[in-house]
């Protein structure tokens, strides 16, 4: 038992280059799924009826992602 993990460590550094970079990739969908989400709030605004939309949300939210893409 006590072999197998001093085998395991030998090779250490490749496993934890292995785990930063599934560290990074698992970072990188967190912020992709944020920004989903907040991509869903703004369609879901958008489709509401003009009567049931809050305009300087609207407004608001709007200019945040004109200036994410500029």
């Amino acid at each position: 038992m006590f072999g197998r993990v001093k085998a395991g460590r030998t090779g250490g550094g490749d496993l934890e280059s292995r785990v930063a970079a599934l560290e990074a990739a698992v970072q990188e969908n967190r912020a992709l799924n944020v920004r989903l989400a907040e991509l869903t709030d703004v369609v879901t605004e958008l489709l509401l009826p003009v009567a049931a939309r809050d305009e300087d949300k609207l407004e608001e939210i709007l200019a945040k992602y004109r200036g994410d893409f500029s």
